[in-house]
């Protein structure tokens, strides 16, 4: 029996150590799907102070899904400091919420009004200490089966006592706080805004013109100069081949003919004669010139020009 004792003192020395963590989820009673615990800490503070609000939710996943969970609070007249902290944690077929809100009073509305006394309303003094109860936190599930979220729980919270930092002996009977405002200056300037600001926009487009005038110089550069072909005068008579070259290629016998006779003129006017005579009658030769016969002509003739204008020079005679 005596190792028995021992053996049971030494496991219910042993439990605390193993299990209480904060972090474990606990597992709820059999046939519950949720279950809940809120927190305020402190339960007594000064005025001003911070006091922070804690919501745990423990929701068996087999029955409700945490995701559909909706909590709305209201701690009014104290204000969230900061955003509201959400914690999650799953264990098995569990899952823990946590909510946790930080809040803080520094309005008139925390004041303690009067004396807490059997004299009541014929108290004339500030009390010291001002209890406050808020509405129960609401926990809703957004079924989707229903219109509107269904209300699951409403959570109750612990009173919270606001404690002033004056008592009535330092008061004096009398509101401690004075307000007296100051009206502020009215704004000056060293400068005028609207001039100011024009003298701004006024100087970055100067500062734009340098990048301005660079920028258009390198798109200039970037772009070839267009160059136009000189344009060749051509003689009377090598306009004269020229048109006999094109009626052999695209012209009739009836273009090519003409070619041909105002080829002759034009070499009679140069003193080739004897190639001029050649062209007038293959102009006017029957059956009509061919075009082969009428090339052969024109390349005769622009050697037989060539040579006569050589020979000219030659000479000391115009050609």
């Amino acid at each position: 029996m005596r190792v028995s004792a021992l053996a049971l003192v030494a496991l219910a020395l042993t439990l605390p150590a193993c299990g209480g963590s904060d972090d474990a989820v606990p597992v709820l009673p059999p046939g519950r799907a949720i279950e809940t615990s809120r927190s305020l800490s402190p339960t007594a503070h000064l005025f001003a102070d911070v006091v922070r609000a804690q919501l745990e939710v423990v929701v068996d996943r087999r029955l409700l899904d945490p995701e559909r969970l909706r909590v709305t609070t209201g701690f009014e007249p104290y204000q969230p400091v900061g955003e509201a902290r959400l914690s999650r944690r799953d264990l098995g077929d569990y899952t823990r919420l946590r909510y946790g809100y930080s809040l803080r009073c520094v309005t008139v509305d925390c004041i303690p009004m009067r004396l807490e006394s059997m004299l009541g309303e014929q108290e004339a003094g500030r009390g010291e200490r001002r209890t406050f109860r808020f509405p129960p936190a609401q926990i809703r599930y957004d079924d989707p089966a229903r219109a509107r979220p269904e209300l699951l729980l409403s959570i109750a919270w612990p009173p919270l006592t606001s404690v002033s930092r004056l008592n009535e002996a330092q008061s004096e009977a009398e509101f401690p706080f004075r307000l007296s405002p100051s009206p502020l200056p009215s704004l000056t300037y060293r400068v005028a805004p609207p001039f100011f600001a024009g003298a701004l926009l006024l100087a970055g487009l100067v500062l734009l013109v340098f990048p301005a005038r660079a920028t258009l110089r390198w798109w200039r550069a970037r772009r070839p100069v267009p160059t136009q072909e000189p344009v060749v005068e051509l003689s009377p008579l090598e306009r004269a081949r020229a048109l006999v070259v094109w009626s052999c290629q695209d012209g009739d016998d009836v273009a090519r003919r003409k070619a041909l006779a105002n080829l002759s003129t034009e070499l009679h006017r140069e003193g080739v004669d004897d190639v001029a005579t050649a062209a007038q009658g293959l102009a006017w030769s029957r059956p009509a010139p061919l075009p082969e016969a009428a090339l052969a002509l024109a390349v005769g003739a622009t050697y037989m020009s060539s040579l006569h204008a050589d020979g000219s020079e030659a000479d000391g005679r115009p050609g």
